[in-house]
């Protein structure tokens, strides 16, 4: 009775001692707290830090090759020059004395002497024949004078070495005068030498006839030039051609290193203090997050393992995991060795995806199972089945023994098995089957599988098996390269709040003018993304990561608040919408919702372009979701028609406003069969109220032709600046 009486006592002296112990544990725990964040706020300064300086670092590097840029279109348009009167017979013949008119006949007028520039010619022996222009002036400074007759030198050494047929790029400095230009050999046109001389064109690094801003540029060029060895910054090969000993001028940076850190530091500093208030919270729900990471890869592993079983229950053989797979193979039997396994041994993945099945198959997981029961039943009868095991992502793999070196007998079966597979369940499900077939790594498995899954995942989906005799790696390799580039592109984009377009004008032939039935919202790259990658790049990047939506929703909320100026009262616009954003029901949504928000005023001048190929697949989705926008008042434009595959009948079905036939077509003249088929949409566009309009008009050839054959609808070049009215 006492023991037990005594029991709640202890209790209470056990909870009392762990409260005591966690009272002393709490400074230590706050130390602790305190130290951890001391690193996490010195390492986010550092973060901080170095993306300001890479910012100022790319800014320095992107003004460096603008200017070595603007460089080489100088120095190419002096070379241009230089090769036109260094090969050309009358100089060949003055050089020589031959014709003592030559100077006043051919340079009294010449414009190769005004706005700033300058010739000089010398003969073979390099005595001075001519120096003419506007950049010597009443004469050159002695300095300038040295530097062109150092790069004289150079000129006739290469010409004596047998580089006479090329001209070369040069710079002159002497304080605030510069001179730069190119120099090349005086030959006989279309002869190989001998030189009767040598010629230098050249100009001053500013000229009268260029604006203050370009002046400007080039003058900050010319400060920034730099001969000094180990000079960081751009190097500027186009004006070092004739300096000695492979020595290459500099674009030197406009801020210095210390600078630029200094800059650097300044611009981290508010958004440091900021960020740092903000860790606590941040450290809080990555703690969260990482949490919900753990328990969706437990459910993950839980539905993997749940599929080996329920597959292990309807294959007659055995059915590998992974792990059991890549200890089999880095254990190999008795008599086998690892490098006859690498000689022998070849590996195929082969992943199957459901993409429709019908109403006998409750779920999308069952329709799977059965789809990899059977074909994993018909691989295992394959006698060059060794193992067969489930990956991830729905993938079977098999490793097989081959009859030949190239496996090119089980490339065949493999490929006839998943045929079979796609007849045999046509009735009640489609499937995407596809697969990879290639030697056995068995030095390095592990690393294998993540690329044949990984390849298999993003790479060609065209289907069927893919021979891959020297392995996967360099394709994964391109593979991670790709996705490292999308995601900072995807992650610059969904920050961009602006960016900038073009209009390129649909016109109208009306009596004597021209008349726009819409003009097209073009997407330009904003400014720190041009010069990296083209718009063609960043769509197929935001595609393959479904962000598209982004770029849609972008220029429709442009073009709406465009719409929506007074100055804009009577403009139609015209806004492209992806085949993925038009197909998905999240994003047609927000597509609809903004539409519902519109005046019908503004909805009436708005022009949703889709493209053919999106119209192929899914029809009868198409036609509802073409009639919605319809009942929005919203005109429709079919895009690029003629590139897909659809069928005319698909303009019976979805009879749009506007058919913009593909430039491929409206370039082609004097063809019969394309005449044939303009005569043909134009008739159906006048029984539907449909314009058909004719892309890529580049010439008045092409306009005048299509306009004698009834086209009035025209897009293109060549319309870009055309007056209206």
């Amino acid at each position: 009775m006492g023991a037990r009486l005594g029991e709640p006592n202890r209790w209470r002296r056990s909870i009392r001692r762990e409260w005591q112990c966690q009272r002393r544990d709490h400074p230590r725990r706050l130390q602790s707290a305190l130290l951890i964040w001391m690193v996490l706020s010195a390492s986010l300064a550092g973060v901080l830090l170095q993306q300001r300086w890479q910012l100022q670092q790319q800014r320095q590097s992107r003004q460096g090759q603008t200017d070595q840029g603007l460089l080489e279109l100088r120095v190419n348009s002096h070379k241009i020059t230089a090769l036109d009167w260094g090969h050309w017979d009358p100089l060949y013949a003055y050089a020589g004395g031959d014709d003592p008119s030559f100077e006043s006949r051919e340079l009294a007028n010449s414009s190769i002497i005004q706005d700033g520039q300058g010739l000089v010619i010398v003969d073979a022996k390099q005595h001075p024949l001519l120096a003419r222009g506007s950049a010597i002036g009443a004469g050159l400074s002695a300095e300038l004078s040295r530097c062109l007759n150092t790069h004289l030198q150079q000129l006739a050494a290469r010409s004596r070495a047998g580089q006479g047929d090329r001209a070369y790029g040069f710079y002159c400095q002497a304080g605030q005068q510069s001179l730069l230009g190119a120099g090349t050999a005086i030959r006989r046109s279309g002869s190989t030498g001998p030189e009767r001389g040598w010629l230098m064109h050249f100009s001053r690094i500013e000229r009268p006839s260029y604006n203050a801003a370009v002046n400007q540029a080039f003058s900050r060029i010319n400060a920034s030039l730099s001969s000094a060895p180990g000079q960081a910054g751009t190097a500027a090969p186009a004006v070092s051609e004739l300096l000695p000993n492979n020595q290459v001028l500099t674009l030197k940076p406009a801020v210095p290193a210390w600078q630029q850190l200094w800059f650097a530091a300044e611009g981290m500093a508010p958004g440091w203090l900021g960020v740092n208030a903000l860790v606590a919270i941040a450290a809080g729900g990555s703690l969260l997050s990482l949490r919900q990471l753990r328990q969706r890869d437990v459910q993950l592993e839980r539905a993997r393992r749940n599929q080996l079983r329920l597959l292990r229950q309807e294959l007659p053989g055995p059915l590998l995991s992974r792990s059991e797979l890549l200890q089999t193979i880095s254990q190999p039997a008795s008599g086998e060795t690892p490098q006859s396994l690498r000689n022998e041994l070849w590996i195929a993945a082969l992943q199957v995806k459901v993409m429709l099945f019908r109403d006998a198959i409750r779920q999308r997981s069952e329709a799977q199972n059965q789809a990899l029961a059977w074909l994993g039943e018909r691989l295992q009868q394959l006698e060059p089945t060794r193992h067969l095991a489930l990956g991830e992502d729905n993938t079977l793999l098999q490793v097989i023994e081959p009859l030949s070196s190239e496996a090119h007998e089980e490339h065949r079966q493999i490929e006839q098995q998943l045929q079979e597979l796609q007849q045999a369940m046509a009735d009640v499900m489609q499937l995407a089957v596809g697969g990879i077939l290639t030697r056995l790594d068995s030095n390095d498995i592990t690393q294998q599988l993540a690329d044949l899954a990984l390849v298999l995942s993003l790479g060609d989906s065209s289907g069927g098996i893919r021979h891959m005799p020297e392995g996967v790696a360099e394709s994964a390799r391109d593979l991670r390269r790709q996705q490292s580039r999308d995601f900072h592109l995807n992650r610059s984009f969904e920050t961009l709040q602006d960016h900038r377009y073009a209009l390129e004008p649909v016109l109208e032939r009306v009596g004597d003018g021209w008349q726009p039935a819409y003009s097209e919202m073009l997407f330009r790259l904003p400014q720190e993304l041009e010069g990296s990658i083209s718009v063609q790049e960043l769509v197929l990047a935001l595609e393959r990561n479904q962000n598209i939506h982004l770029l849609d929703q972008l220029m429709l909320r442009r073009a709406i608040a465009l719409l929506r100026e007074p100055e804009h009262a009577d403009q139609a616009l015209g806004v492209n919408i992806s085949a993925v954003s038009f197909g998905s029901d999240r994003h047609i949504k927000a597509l609809f919702a903004q539409l519902r928000a519109l005046p019908e005023t503004v909805r009436r001048r708005l022009v949703l372009e889709v493209t053919e190929t999106a119209l192929v697949n899914r029809p009868e989705l198409w036609e509802q979701r073409l009639q919605q926008l319809r009942d929005f008042s919203v005109r429709i434009a079919i895009d690029d028609f003629g590139v897909g595959y659809a069928s005319i009948a698909y303009l019976f079905q979805f009879k749009p406003d506007f058919l913009k036939l593909d430039l491929s077509y409206s370039q082609r003249l004097d063809d019969a069969n394309v005449d044939a088929l303009v005569s043909f949409l134009l008739r159906y566009g006048a029984l539907n109220n449909c314009g058909l309009i004719l892309e890529g008009i580049e010439t008045n050839e092409q306009l005048h032709y299509w306009q004698q054959r009834g086209v009035q609808l025209f897009q293109g070049y060549l319309f870009r600046n055309q007056p209206t009215g």
